[in-house]
């Protein structure tokens, strides 16, 4: 999988601005467990698609979370790396495994995530998938 910042393929000729577009009844794998994080630590990003002010949020789902890890899911109203925040965080439920849904009362435009070891550094073999 691609990770944050890497040129996705797609219609734009700015290829930093494609990515996808995810929307209700949809879901996007973020991680899917081969990622090498040496020099990028974040999925990834992906765009909230549009929807009335019914749309009930997004439910993320994880595995490979190590003991005492986290995955951290950021939002940003920009596709800009310093402007991320941490808008909700899954924990380990003690076999590896986490969800947690967010409506992010923001509605944030971007979301990517960031798997953290205990020790706070990068964490391999996360799998997340986002389901809206």
């Amino acid at each position: 999988m691609p990770l944050y910042g890497v040129f996705q393929a797609g219609s734009n000729s700015d290829l930093s601005k494609n990515l996808s577009d995810v929307q209700p009844g949809q879901s996007y794998v973020l991680l899917d467990g081969t990622e090498d994080f040496s020099e990028i630590s974040k999925s990834v990003a992906f765009a909230r698609g549009t929807q009335g002010s019914t749309d009930a949020g997004m439910s993320f789902y994880a595995t490979g979370i190590p003991s005492g890890g986290q995955v951290n899911i950021e939002g940003a109203n920009e596709d800009v790396d310093a402007s991320y925040a941490i808008v909700n965080t899954i924990v380990d439920d003690g076999s590896g495994s986490g969800a947690g849904g967010t409506t992010d009362a923001g509605r944030s435009a971007f979301y990517r995530v960031a798997p953290i070891d205990g020790d706070s550094s990068p964490s391999t073999g996360v799998k997340v998938r986002v389901q809206r």
